[in-house]
């Protein structure tokens, strides 16, 4: 655990800051790992968003400094076929928070 979470500071040290930069290349990593060769099953899907959104906040989380940082993680898998347009809304401090987004598309998963 970082010096911050002993001092009582409320905000990240510009050193510990989430980076949006950083955290891109962990969520294509992941992503590509493990639906490039997946295919779609109504059976497996929900564990499937699970096991993703577990495995992307565990990787966020090991990142020096982002430790006291919370992740949500959103994981929508959809069939192949027509696509779908989703939305969120987040009430969040822009000084501290951020949003990273990654897709998958392949031929047996969306």
């Amino acid at each position: 655990m970082t010096q911050e979470a002993n001092d009582g500071t409320m905000q990240p040290s510009i050193m510990h800051k989430f980076r949006a930069s950083v955290a891109q290349p962990i969520l294509h990593s992941i992503l590509h790992t493990e639906l490039s060769q997946a295919v779609y099953t109504a059976e497996h899907v929900e564990s499937l968003g699970t096991k993703l959104g577990v495995e992307i906040s565990s990787r966020l989380a090991s990142e020096p400094g982002w430790d006291r940082y919370k992740f949500i993680t959103n994981i929508v898998v959809s069939q192949p076929g027509p696509g779908a347009r989703m939305s969120s809304s987040c009430v969040w401090d822009s000084n501290s928070d951020c949003v990273v987004r990654e897709s998958f598309v392949s031929p047996n998963i969306r």
